[in-house]
């Protein structure tokens, strides 16, 4: 039985709704406490949306060991873009004040306005919104928090691609796990 809970379809149920809690909490917090939504947490949000996007795909697609490791490695990506991303704006909430760049356009004038490397080199700058801690909840901040699911799905990812290779490993070696 504890086979099953770590097998390979299983993990990615578990990551698509770690996912989902955690943007699930970001949205609550967006449209009924009136948080609005910084550039770095916007890119987070994609980086989360693109993780369930790969995991909801290979739960559908219930994989053997090979396909799991194949779902596993398109997630590593996304989540270390969304885990730079996410502690890049816990660096910029620890600055001290003054040494954050003052607000500048939002998101949609910069995408309208500019190329997509123009923009991503001036969200990445930062803005004195991303550096503002609106919430905390055990003493860390949403961006602190949304570290903290990032690396746990990138552990949760890395043990899926390296669960499975030692599974297949040990097939070919003709011993079972």
């Amino acid at each position: 039985m504890f086979r099953k809970l770590l097998c390979g379809k299983a993990l990615f149920v578990y990551g698509l709704f770690l996912m989902l809690l955690g943007l699930g909490i970001a949205l609550y917090y967006q449209f009924f406490q009136g948080f609005e939504p910084c550039s770095l947490c916007v890119f987070q949000r994609v980086a989360y949306i693109a993780y369930g996007l790969i995991a909801l795909i290979a739960i559908i697609h219930n994989p053997t060991s090979w396909g799991a490791r194949f779902y596993a490695f398109f997630q590593i990506p996304v989540l270390i873009a969304g885990l730079s991303v996410a502690l890049r704006q816990v660096y910029l909430q620890d600055l001290p004040a003054g040494q954050v760049a003052t607000c500048g356009p939002g998101l949609n004038f910069l995408l309208q306005e500019f190329s997509l490397s123009h923009v991503a080199q001036v969200v990445w700058a930062g803005s004195s919104d991303c550096a503002i801690v609106t919430w905390r909840f055990w003493g860390l901040s949403m961006a602190s928090w949304s570290a903290v699911l990032f690396a746990v799905l990138l552990i949760l990812a890395i043990f899926t691609l390296l669960k499975n290779y030692a599974i297949v490993k040990s097939k070919k070696k003709g011993h079972t796990p």
